[in-house]
């Protein structure tokens, strides 16, 4: 009986050894990621992650619906996706093509109604491809708003009044000459595709596309049914902000959605589920320009119908879209070579969004391709933490002069290189010999190298120098955390903005990740399982380590053993109650001077609605609308909207005088109160 029990323990403890070095499931990894976000670093109030491939679909999620329930988010729940519903306007635009109602370089005006005026530049017509692809020149949005509240600015712009603005619009360049992100491209291309079709885009878009996929929860207009799952979007400075109606502008940003209606989307076009769309959505995928988007996670892009084309420092072609709106933002692109997509939702503005969508397509998915956790001793974590800071070397400057060479304009690598190469062909027909061209072209050759890679090694120095990129190790108890830092105000400084355009974003994952060990000095990331090594000397002293990211090797030499500084979560400012006589003192308009922020000047008028004060800017570079100002205390009040701050100054007796208007990135400015 006694060697029986022995045998079934040791059976035993070999099942946990076992257990203990089988590699974390992926969505584990997800779930421990986004734990950490949520409930921890409090970033985000609900996110909800989905992963597809040929292996199925998951849905990962942490964090509340914040709707006056305590319901948790999930693949349900439904979530404003912005932006992302320019690749519904896309393929309904491809699906016109292949029924032989429309074709890609016909001009827009052709489906407009005659009152419309589309622009043109030196007799050249907007087409609906250059819609499709932001090449038609249109702005971005709008200015011909006058919304009733600046909280919701779209929600009571009629097609008409769009209608109006793009009659007046005048272009500045020939269509399909750049590329410039618009939202009112293509809203007028939902337009003009509804037009065609008879019918309005909302019904288009559930007819041709969300049924056949059986996406129930994809709508512009919600049933109560879908109000129950809808989350409340949160703002950057953490405030609950109203949903967002888009009117006009429907086709570009006005879709909710849920994530398991959106893995539905994505698996379509990916070819996994059988769909009659497949083909039409592949077609989307094509690309017509290629552009460089200001973005801080791309580089190079190409453009398709709406989609965006990209390709990471490997070349890995992933094809994607992005959705802001006030209280949401959204993430959704795949990887077609190797079939699988990504889903990131969140009910928070929360911009790390996109890259987080980026690193977890590059992760490793498969757990017996995972890397295996040990324990190590406590004494080795405390070892490593610290700042550690990027080192110059050969291959990050080759990789920088790469990305460089990728963005800057042609005419610059063009020019010279057309220039050395007339000097050549002189030097050569002027040779004699054979033997004397055959000197020339092998100096050229070796003059050629030694000057690429003295460049490579000084523009490896100059964005260590410039940029500082490196990475913090901080330990929290038992765990490890990198955290990928960059001198961001270096970044946007024009001189270097122009010499490195993004290039030190590709860099680093720019997110603060797990780091889990395999050995004593070997470590890797815990969601995506790229390694981490650290290098210590005789002494037991950590001296650098290297990050793998992308494929490529990135050595930091450590500088201090001091942690990293943990990011404080934006802290919303609350609101108080004041009586409403108090509140009648700053009721009145009041005149600021021209500054920075509005170089024509502004005027604000502020008055009482029941307890609440309420707000309206006027000016040439005002925000329309009105919008609610709350007290925190009796001279100190703020906006939820966009985060701005208002100080009202009194008097010896009591009497406002002037307000002060603070926000972040402008200086401040003070109104003075009008007598009248």
């Amino acid at each position: 009986m006694i060697t029986a029990i022995r045998v079934i323990c040791f059976t035993m403890l070999l099942t946990a050894f076992s257990f203990r070095a089988v590699a974390e499931d992926f969505t584990n990894a997800i779930h421990a990621y986004l734990q950490q976000r949520v409930e921890v670093e409090k970033r985000d109030v609900g996110i909800v992650v989905g992963i597809v491939d040929e292996h199925g679909s998951s849905i990962v999620s942490c964090g509340k619906m914040d709707n006056g329930t305590d319901q948790e988010v999930n693949g349900d729940t439904l979530f404003e996706i912005g932006s992302f519903t320019k690749t519904f306007t896309g393929l309904l635009l491809q699906d016109m093509v292949e029924r032989g109602k429309m074709k890609l370089d016909d001009p827009v005006a052709k489906y407009l109604p005659k009152s419309v005026k589309m622009p043109t530049y030196d007799g050249k017509q907007v087409t609906l491809l250059q819609l499709a692809t932001h090449t038609s020149g249109l702005p971005l949005f709008p200015d011909n708003l006058d919304p009733k509240r600046a909280d919701n600015p779209w929600a009571d712009y009629p097609v008409e009044k769009l209608d109006d603005f793009v009659s007046g619009c005048k272009l500045t360049r020939e269509p399909g000459a750049k590329c410039e992100y618009s939202t009112v491209g293509m809203a007028l291309l939902s337009q003009a595709i509804a037009l065609k079709a008879g019918t309005n885009y909302e019904s288009l878009v559930v007819d041709r596309i969300c049924r056949p996929l059986k996406m129930d929860s994809t709508r512009i207009t919600l049933t109560p049914e879908l109000k129950s799952r809808f989350a409340q979007g949160h703002n950057y400075f953490g405030y609950a902000v109203s949903h967002t109606d888009w009117g006009a502008l429907m086709g570009g940003a006005a879709l909710r959605s849920t994530a398991n209606d959106m893995l539905k989307y994505i698996s379509a076009n990916l070819g996994l589920t059988p769909s009659g769309l497949t083909p039409l959505m592949k077609n989307t995928h094509v690309a017509h320009f290629h552009a460089y988007l200001n973005a801080d996670t791309d580089l190079d892009t190409d453009i398709g119908l709406a989609w965006m084309i990209t390709r990471d420092l490997q070349g890995t072609k992933i094809v994607q879209h992005g959705g802001l709106t006030r209280g949401f933002i959204t993430f959704a692109g795949f990887d077609i070579m190797r079939r699988r997509g990504v889903v990131v939702l969140c009910n928070s503005q929360d911009f790390d969004v996109p890259r987080i969508g980026l690193l977890l397509l590059e992760s490793e998915w498969q757990s017996d391709r995972r890397p295996k956790e040990t324990k190590i001793s406590s004494q080795v974590y405390d070892s490593y933490v610290g700042q550690y800071q990027l080192s110059p070397d050969f291959a990050l400057g080759m990789l920088t002069m790469r990305q460089f060479l990728l963005n800057v304009p042609k005419a610059v690598i063009y020019i010279p290189a057309a220039f050395c190469l007339a000097v050549l062909l002189v030097l050569l027909w002027r040779a004699a010999s054979l033997r004397r061209r055959c000197i020339i072209l092998g100096g050229v050759v070796l003059v050629s190298c030694l000057l690429a890679a003295l460049i490579a090694l000084v523009l490896s120095h100059m964005v260590c120098t410039l940029l500082h990129p490196g990475v913090g190790i901080r330990r929290e108890g038992n765990r490890v955390f990198a955290q990928y830092t960059l001198n961001l105000d270096r970044l946007s400084a024009p001189f270097t903005s122009k010499l490195f355009p993004q290039i030190p974003i590709k860099l680093l994952p720019h997110l603060t990740v797990e780091l889990l060990p395999e050995s004593e000095t070997h470590f890797f990331d815990r969601l995506t399982g790229l390694p981490v090594t650290f290098f210590r000397d005789d002494r037991g002293n950590a001296t650098h380590l290297t990050a793998h990211y992308q494929g490529k090797a990135f050595s930091y030499e450590k500088i201090s053993n001091q942690p990293p500084q943990v990011p404080e979560p934006v802290k919303p400012r609350v609101a108080i109650e004041l009586d409403t006589k108090l509140l009648d003192t700053y009721v009145g308009h009041y005149k600021y001077a021209p500054d920075a922020g509005f170089p024509t000047g502004n005027k604000l008028t502020i008055w009482r609605e029941g307890d609440q004060l309420v707000g309206q800017a006027w000016g040439k570079d005002a925000i329309p609308g009105a919008f609610d100002i709350y007290p925190e205390s009796e001279t100190n009040f703020f906006l939820k909207f966009n985060g701005a701050q208002l100080t009202f100054i009194k008097n010896d007796k009591g009497e406002v005088t002037a307000v002060i208007h603070h926000m972040a990135g402008f200086p401040d400015n003070e109104g003075k109160k009008l007598k009248e």
